[in-house]
């Protein structure tokens, strides 16, 4: 684990390898070991980088900063400071919005881009999770869910909900890892303070690609419930991807449970050779 220094704010962020560059952005209530699969899987022919986003992980969680906008200057700061460029950019849910809207203001250092269940409100609507995100908006609890913690039980719920058919093939580690990063300090009160951004995210339901525009992939599990696939097959007729990858059976977290699935598909991304839907 390497620490890079975004404003006084210490972010975490793994690096391995040598070769084209992938960096891997995770989801609300995530982090960068999500993509661990991934990373071990093409460290020996990349450079990988997973990076734990402001108040994940073990990334600092400071009173404030959760922003649209401190985020992609936190990203824009990254890429810089590492001197990232021709990047084949990885994102999850909260992390598929961020990239996106970073290669909107950055396309000259994107290679790809593979959009793992992007976030936008139509994403969202449909959802048994966007109850909780109104209820964050409306409600500013954040001094109060600082020094809440998610019980165990609970947050087993949280991460069972992310996960597709039962037995699915998922690495159980990161599973309990997961379950555990959820009874964290702060948890609570980051994924609200960012909630109360998700309406901004509404400017990608319209984006339509320009020509020139990084190549888009974009990555489904056929029982996602916290964001819909329905609402994502829709959202792809705007996006226009090169590749729309639907994974039968898996939930929100298909590069846990069909992590094969997923390396493909950036491996496939960064190469431009296709992959089966």
């Amino acid at each position: 684990m390497r620490h890079f220094d975004f404003r006084g704010t210490s972010i975490a962020y793994d690096e391995a390898g040598a070769g084209p560059p992938i960096v891997f952005l995770h989801n609300l209530g995530g982090n960068r070991h999500i993509w661990r699969a991934q990373f071990d899987a093409l460290r020996s022919t990349h450079r990988v980088v997973a990076i734990d986003l402001i108040g994940y992980g073990e990334s600092d969680a400071p009173d404030g900063g959760y922003t649209i906008e401190n985020y992609l200057a936190m990203v824009t700061a990254f890429f810089e400071e590492r001197d990232l460029r021709d990047v084949t950019l990885v994102g999850h849910c909260f992390g598929s919005a961020l990239s996106l809207l970073y290669t909107q203001r950055h396309p000259d250092r994107v290679r790809a881009l593979v959009l793992s269940s992007p976030l936008t409100p139509s994403t969202l609507r449909p959802t048994r999770t966007a109850w909780a995100a109104r209820l964050g908006r409306r409600v500013r609890l954040d001094s109060l869910l600082a020094h809440v913690r998610v019980p165990g039980p609970l947050a087993g719920l949280i991460v069972a909900e992310q996960l597709g058919a039962e037995g699915s093939p998922h690495s159980s580690d990161i599973v309990a890892h997961l379950r555990e990063s959820w009874t964290e300090p702060r948890r609570l009160m980051v994924t609200a303070a960012i909630s109360r951004e998700i309406p901004l995210l509404g400017v990608l339901d319209d984006f339509v690609p320009p020509t020139g525009f990084p190549p888009i992939t974009t990555v489904w599990g056929s029982r996602n419930r916290v964001l819909s696939a329905r609402a994502g097959a829709a959202l792809n007729r705007t996006l226009t991807p090169a590749r729309a990858i639907v994974v039968d059976g898996a939930g929100h977290l298909v590069m846990v449970e069909a992590p094969d699935h997923v390396t493909a598909a950036v491996l496939a991304a960064t190469t431009g050779r296709v992959v089966d839907s």
